[in-house]
């Protein structure tokens, strides 16, 4: 909290800096969540961290501009051999074309990644481990993509390669021996992140109509359908179940998938969404690859250019492998692994953002509660629990752009 609490007023104080310097329509201020997949430097192995940020953007010009963001993630950091959070500081420009409602950008950002609770091993001729904060040098290039509901308003989307510089590996030369040396020398790893928020123009523009007007004075007749595409982040809570082969950790899962929406007015609408979590899991007893479905509707209000929803869709959550006995009392190896589904329910928040009559940018936010059945081995005498029936929360955030018809 203390970090948070620090990212906050960080942000605030560059805020306060840049507008005391411009009264043009120069400065940016947003807010952001974004999902950072960080591979390690020597297995083949990732582990996506999901967190918040904030950024302050000076615009040179339509094409040039100077950008400041930091985001905090809570998780722990084992990918770095960390038992804390992180926290991210990226300083660079963007360089692009500015069009009327949206703008295409690439950028480039110097930084750093600072983790707490680092282990690392001291070199020497006795086994020596130190625990710190460290700080990892990172660089962040990529494309931005920018959409312009009104003004004042930017909603933005980023994708990019964020390079991290891992210190050179220190280790045992054997566990008989306990002298350190250098196992690896320093390298770079690449890691994708993608970043979604939105952000506030400060500055003096001519006057205008305002952004907060209803739908019935200023739009046409809202589009019956819609579809579109989304990246999401789930983040899930593991059972602690007796079968389990890994220690229960919470972990968060990139995905992208599609929805389908039908308005039957402007405040109430059915939906279909589906998505699929590109990471497979390797364990027990649910593993394989993540899908999920979900079903229901949006109650909420619809202003000119912009608008928010409240929403509650039951669906389901699936895995690819999961442990599936007959039930009666055979061998363990008569147990099968098939693809299984679990019942889910999305409750949560919408906000919406109105690029054009046919073009819109949305976000969610929400719990999706995921049922877990009982799966059961019956051994003799005593039946064995792999996995007790339970339901567990698990915080989902998307991000995407939607097409009206």
């Amino acid at each position: 909290m203390r970090n948070l609490i620090s990212l906050l007023l960080t942000i605030v104080t560059f805020a306060s800096v840049a507008v005391a310097q411009s009264k043009k329509d120069k400065i940016e201020i947003g807010v952001q969540s974004t999902s950072l997949s960080l591979f390690h430097p020597d297995f083949p192995f990732d582990d996506t961290q999901l967190g918040v940020g904030g950024r302050v953007t000076y615009n040179f010009n339509r094409s040039i501009a100077a950008e400041a963001e930091i985001n905090f993630f809570p998780q722990k950091q084992i990918i770095l051999t960390a038992d804390g959070n992180a926290i991210q500081a990226q300083f660079g420009v963007k360089v692009g074309k500015r069009f009327e409602k949206f703008g295409l950008f690439g950028k480039i950002r110097p930084g750093f990644l600072s983790v707490d609770r680092v282990g690392s091993f001291v070199p020497g001729t006795s086994f020596d481990v130190k625990i710190e904060r460290q700080a990892f040098f990172t660089i962040d290039t990529g494309g931005v993509l920018e959409l312009y509901p009104s003004r004042r308003t930017v909603v933005r989307f980023e994708a990019g390669d964020t390079v991290l510089r891992h210190p050179a590996l220190f280790g045992q030369i054997s566990f008989l021996n306990p002298t350190v040396e250098l196992l690896r020398p320093a390298k770079f790893k690449h890691n994708f992140q993608f970043t979604a928020g939105v952000a506030f123009r400060l500055g003096d523009f001519p006057e205008k109509d305002t952004d907060v007007t209803t739908s019935s004075s200023g739009r046409d007749q809202t589009q019956r359908f819609e579809v579109g595409v989304q990246f999401t982040s789930l983040l899930f809570q593991d059972l602690n179940t007796p079968g389990r082969l890994t220690l229960p950790r919470k972990h968060s899962e990139p995905g992208f998938g599609g929805r389908f929406t039908f308005n039957l007015t402007d405040n109430i609408a059915f939906e279909a969404e589906g998505n699929y979590f590109t990471r497979e899991q390797f364990t027990f007893p649910n593993g394989g690859h993540i899908f999920q479905g979900q079903f229901g509707g949006k109650v909420g209000k619809r202003f000119d250019r912009w608008g928010l929803f409240g929403k509650a869709r039951p669906g389901f959550v699936g895995f690819t492998r999961v442990l599936e006995t007959p039930g009666v009392a055979v061998p363990f190896n008569s147990a099968l692994f098939v693809r299984s589904y679990y019942p889910s329910l999305d409750v949560g928040g919408v906000a919406e953002f109105y690029i054009s009559p046919r073009w819109m940018a949305r976000f969610d936010v929400g719990d999706t509660m995921i049922r877990y059945r009982e799966i059961r081995i019956d051994l003799f005498p005593t039946p064995f629990i792999v996995q007790p029936a339970e339901t567990r929360h698990n915080l989902q955030i998307s991000s995407g752009i939607g097409f009206r018809f």
